[in-house]
């Protein structure tokens, strides 16, 4: 597997593989709380053309799309992870690992000390998954965007985001 920064001709396919990990199949979908989608391509391009944020796809030695992430570099060497998938027909078979594993070497490589990604508090067995991996609760917990339709329709009122950080 190899992780490479997304192109443009790849951010339709990471768009479908987002939306079908976070809102479909696999034990990380998360339709039970929200539904619609989770990203569409307009919001990939800005994300991707921000210059900030870098998207990541990860690759097989045929460049079939295993799975996605994204990096942000913030404050004082922490950086933001976010939109981690792996295609549901694969999951459970160490992808996901290998691509937190790959994203991690890349933003220490480039300066982080620390990884920061942020779960809805209600899905205890992913927050478990990346506890298994190294991150902590931070203790902080913001409130669900409710009013960001870029994010799809939440099916319930309680849900907020945890955060957590590993050290690099």
């Amino acid at each position: 597997m190899q992780l490479i920064k997304a192109n443009s001709n790849q951010l339709a396919d990471i768009v479908q593989l987002v939306n079908h990990a976070y809102r479909g199949a696999g034990w990380t979908s998360e339709a039970e709380l929200i539904s619609g989608q989770r990203v569409d391509l307009e919001t990939l391009q800005d994300i991707a053309d921000n210059g900030n944020t870098i998207v990541f796809a990860a690759t097989d030695n045929r460049e079939a799309l295993l799975g996605c992430v994204s990096l942000s570099p913030a404050d004082k060497g922490e950086w933001y992870l976010s939109m981690l998938a792996v295609n549901p027909a694969i999951q459970e078979n160490g992808k996901g690992k290998a691509i937190l594993a790959a994203a991690e070497i890349y933003a220490r490589e480039h300066g982080a000390t620390s990884v920061k990604i942020s779960v809805i508090q209600q899905r205890d067995s992913l927050i478990a998954w990346y506890e298994r991996r190294g991150y902590r609760r931070t203790g902080a917990i913001k409130p669900f965007p409710y009013d960001d339709p870029s994010v799809g329709t939440p099916l319930r009122g309680d849900l907020t985001l945890v955060s957590l950080s590993k050290p690099l």
